[in-house]
């Protein structure tokens, strides 16, 4: 597991991000809400395709984070959800729970189904994330990073990794777990 203390900084803050009702835990409720958020925000009934694979995804990412803390309750506080965090990102498994949401996030962004995120498409799902348009826009040109005006599976889910792994504290990827 790294111990890069920028990546543990990162992990602190995404905890801070999902603890929405502050109560110093993250819990099954806090990411429910952020799926909430996704679909409602896109305006999908909890039964669509879309709403279920992001829904899906993120359930698995829980379960895998509750499975690694070592927890025996369904609240994490700080330093398990951390620890739990670097475990789950840095799984090496065929399926990883962490590129898993990246994945879901993708397809729910992808609204018109190419196969690719436009920069409109981006700018709908950072004003779901409450984010201002130029902070979305510069965001989005960090992360597409063959400069075609298009996100592509490949750079998205790129940036998760970046996020989860890279020496920028500030990375764009963050946006793919609710980081604004």
């Amino acid at each position: 597991m790294s111990t890069d203390p920028r990546i543990a900084a990162r992990f602190s803050d995404l905890f801070d991000v999902l603890d929405t009702d502050g109560d110093k835990a993250v819990t099954w409720i806090d990411y429910e809400r952020l799926v909430d958020r996704y679909v409602s925000g896109y305006g999908l009934d909890g039964d669509h395709p879309r709403a279920l694979a992001i829904r899906a995804a993120y359930v698995s990412l829980w379960r895998k984070l509750v499975d690694l803390s070592g927890a025996d309750t369904d609240g994490l506080d700080r330093e398990r959800f951390v620890a739990a965090m670097h475990a789950a990102s840095e799984d090496r498994n065929r399926s990883n729970a962490a590129e898993a949401v990246a994945e879901a996030v993708f397809d729910l962004l992808d609204a018109d189904g190419d196969g690719r995120i436009s920069e409109a498409e981006f700018l709908v799902y950072a004003k779901v994330l409450g984010t201002e348009e130029p902070s979305a826009r510069t965001r989005f040109a960090h992360v597409d990073t063959d400069g075609d005006g298009f996100l592509s599976r490949e750079e998205f889910v790129l940036s998760a990794r970046r996020f989860l792994f890279g020496d920028d504290i500030d990375s764009p990827g963050g946006f793919v777990f609710g980081v604004v």
